[in-house]
């Protein structure tokens, strides 16, 4: 578990809406701020900009459930590549 205190610089959470709190099509994982999941405030915003409660936020391990494509966007990662292509085909 990372420490605010001690994390560095542009450190990102994932969570998604607990199970029973929405329907499915909503629960996807969206990307935080560490400071924005370690604020005390009662709603807490994603990349994406929508605000959730955060009693009902469910925090995954990264690569887990279905992303939110628009918080994907703007995490700022490495370009899109194509894919390598195979000898032969």
């Amino acid at each position: 578990m990372i420490v605010e205190d001690s994390a560095p610089p542009g450190v990102t959470v994932v969570g998604r809406l607990a199970k029973g709190t929405a329907g499915e099509a909503r629960r996807v994982v969206h990307v935080f701020g560490l400071d924005a999941a370690a604020a005390g405030t009662e709603l807490i915003r994603t990349r994406c900009g929508e605000a959730l409660p955060r009693q009902d936020v469910e925090w995954l391990a990264p690569g887990a459930g279905m992303p939110c494509e628009p918080c994907l966007g703007l995490t700022g990662g490495e370009p899109a590549r194509a894919p390598r292509r195979e000898l032969g085909v």
